[in-house]
């Protein structure tokens, strides 16, 4: 009796564990369709189709996903071919899915060929734009080629001019726009848009004003918060209308051209990010509100001193340097408001760094080598982070007798009050003999 007793309980137990493996196996069943369709609206649009093999309730939620990415990868040995021709039917079956379930809508449209462009598309991209359009699509992120800066290519018909059919797209919230050409004759209205990005474009100047596309965008996007501008080259002219908006907030230019005299005229800007030598004759004197600001891969601090390029942003909260070289081998900082400050030293040369009147001050984070050494006037309690870069000067042997006696010098040099500190180094070793000497 007790064997059989065993062998029930075994047999109710395994019975048990198999009910709530199948439960497990189908959870994802059990989820209602909004947040299944909510799941596969971040994956790729293939993917996506792939799901209605799975049973004959996922057979048709593919239809209700209101994202549509694609994506084309030479470097990946796709066959092109086969995705302009993946593409074409699903549109076609997405279309007549829209012209016959009403609830239907499209978000984000996102298409990245990263291959050489061939103008013989031109057709069925444009087709393609026009069906997002038509159906009040919200976000568009267009990338188009390889990138003239990154293959050296200037050629105009290495871009895909952007059809006239998007300035109807009057419900945009957000446009990305990368290796595309923008016709300087047109106008551009955007009611809707929050975030504007340009990358790599290349401007058809057929226009006679010589007005630069980003000033068009800016009169006709009211509501435009965010704007990016990477790679950049504006048009070269005797004079430049100035970067005007009073509802941008956020503003990035990283590795622009021909800047000289630009003008930003953002009165509401709260951050810059400022990337390369952008940052050379660009006028600043308007945006009194910035609280974030970065300097990203910059070489000198231009001609003015730190201090008193930071001094024009009374309001200044977060501040971020990263310097490929600098002459200044004394930077000083101050800042009523300033919480955090963040430097990135890529330059292999002794920087000493005075942060005076700064009583907010709670983070400081330094990236680079050992040569540094930092005053903090009064002295705050801080929360901070510590990177050391390896090679930090032509005689770097590893981690020899030279270093651990640099690497005490630099802690020792560290002359503020820290509330907590994290100390990184590629080998952990270095670090426990680093505390033992200490």
């Amino acid at each position: 009796m007790d064997n059989e007793g065993v062998k029930k309980r075994a047999k109710t137990t395994s019975s048990s564990s198999s009910m709530v493996a199948g439960d497990d196996d189908d959870r994802i069943s059990k989820l209602p369709d909004s947040v299944i369709i909510h799941i596969l609206s971040f994956l790729p649009t293939e993917d996506v189709v792939q799901t209605c093999i799975l049973s004959k309730r996922w057979k048709l939620i593919w239809y209700s996903v209101p994202t549509i990415s694609f994506s084309y990868n030479i470097e990946l040995k796709q066959d092109q071919q086969k995705f302009y021709t993946y593409m074409k039917k699903y549109l076609k079956h997405r279309k007549k899915a829209m012209d016959n379930i009403t609830d239907l809508v499209i978000t984000s449209f996102n298409l990245k060929i990263n291959d050489f462009y061939q103008r013989s598309k031109a057709g069925l991209l444009d087709k393609w734009l026009a069906f997002a359009v038509e159906n009040k699509v919200k976000e568009l992120h267009l990338k188009i080629g390889l990138g003239k800066k990154r293959m050296f290519m200037y050629y105009p018909e290495y871009y895909y001019c952007l059809p006239k059919v998007v300035d109807n797209a009057t419900y945009l919230t957000v446009l990305e726009l990368d290796g595309v050409e923008l016709d300087t004759s047109c106008s551009f209205s955007f009611p809707s848009l929050k975030i504007l990005s340009l990358e790599e474009i290349h401007q058809a100047d057929t226009s006679k004003d010589n007005v630069d596309v980003v000033f068009k965008f800016l009169l006709g996007c009211p509501c435009l918060e965010k704007l990016r501008l990477h790679n950049y080259e504006f048009l070269r002219g005797d004079g430049k209308l100035p970067l005007q908006s009073l509802g941008l907030k956020f503003l990035e230019l990283k590795r622009t051209d021909n800047q000289d005299d630009l003008r930003i005229e953002a009165i509401n800007l709260e951050s810059l990010v400022i990337s390369g030598d952008s940052a050379d004759n660009v006028n600043l004197s308007a945006c009194k509100k910035i609280r974030n600001l970065s300097f990203d891969d910059i070489g000198d601090i231009f001609d003015l001193s730190l201090n008193a390029l930071i001094s024009n942003y009374p309001l200044l909260e977060n501040l971020t340097l990263r310097f490929k070289y600098t002459n200044d081998e004394h930077l000083k900082i101050s800042g009523q408001r300033l919480k955090s400050f963040n430097f990135k030293n890529l330059c292999c040369k002794p920087c000493n760094i005075t942060i005076e009147s700064a009583p907010k001050l709670g983070y400081f984070c330094y990236e680079g080598y050992l040569d540094l050494s930092i005053l903090i006037e009064p002295s705050n309690s801080l929360s901070g982070k510590i990177v050391i870069s390896e090679g930090y000067n032509d005689g770097y042997n590893g981690y020899d007798s030279i270093w651990f006696t640099d690497m005490l010098n630099f802690l020792l040099n560290l002359n503020c009050s820290w509330n907590t500190i994290s100390l990184h180094v590629k080998e952990y070793e270095v670090l426990l003999l680093c505390f033992y000497f200490i």
